[in-house]
């Protein structure tokens, strides 16, 4: 699609379901490509090197692949590594807001734009089977989409055939929303909330990168990978768009 076709076309969408650059809060597709403006683009605290190879939160020091935080080191997950693309500041937060809660799918458009600025995270993803971390049936009824989903189909979109997508894991139990829990009371909530579906398409040699919007404590995810380590699988790995 040419850039005039596509610029035409972003103008028509935010016609119709109008909406507002993420951080700045004014109206998107400022040069007609662009749902964010490129200049808070610029004021997210991306993630280029030196993170904790589990849950990927910056640190300093050598840049090699063994880095561990405290936390991780205190409480290893289960699975292999993790990639996050940025910390969830003030405007990181308003972004994974605006697509989590305000449902606005457009800000992911942008995501191509993004993993070019974190070449190592679109690497980290080649050769891979995406798997979106699920939501209870009640929860995706409600909410009308599940935010995962859409981040591992945008990543799929723009890395074409070296990705697959499988929504291979189901939600079980209907959890509350960790937003209010500590370390021990999330991984209490989401213990054995999720579970394999029998028809997945999964094959035990396949490259796993489990997908949400982002990583917190982590409890999630690992709650996740142990039951697809459980069936079997041994390359379970973990990509969020924000940390924090």
């Amino acid at each position: 699609m040419n850039e005039f076709v596509q610029k035409n076309l972003n103008y028509l969408s935010d016609f119709f379901f109008p909406g507002n650059c993420p951080v700045c809060e004014k109206a998107p597709y400022k040069d007609g490509l662009s749902y964010m403006c490129l200049e808070c683009e610029d004021l997210l605290p991306w993630i280029y090197k030196n993170g904790c190879k589990y849950c990927g939160i910056p640190m300093s020091g050598f840049d090699f692949d063994g880095l561990i935080c405290a936390a991780c080191r205190e409480d290893p997950p289960r699975f292999l590594k993790g990639r996050c693309l940025f910390l969830l500041d003030q405007n990181g937060k308003k972004v994974i807001h605006e697509i989590k809660y305000h449902g606005v799918k457009d800000v992911l458009k942008d995501l191509p734009r993004w993993l070019r600025r974190i070449p190592s995270y679109q690497e980290f993803l080649k050769d891979s089977v995406l798997i979106p971390v699920p939501l209870h049936t009640k929860r995706l009824t409600k909410r009308g989409f599940n935010q995962s989903v859409w981040i591992a189909n945008a990543l799929k979109k723009e890395m074409g055939e070296s990705v697959l997508v499988s929504e291979a894991l189901s939600r079980v139990r209907n959890t509350p929303t960790q937003t209010k829990f500590n370390m021990r009371q999330r991984k209490n909530n989401v213990k054995n909330a999720f579970a394999l579906k029998a028809k997945n398409g999964l094959e035990h040699k396949d490259r796993i990168v489990l997908i949400d919007d982002v990583y917190t404590t982590g409890a999630t995810l690992d709650a996740c990978a142990k039951v697809l380590i459980d069936e079997g699988f041994q390359n379970v790995y973990v990509a969020t768009l924000g940390h924090g």
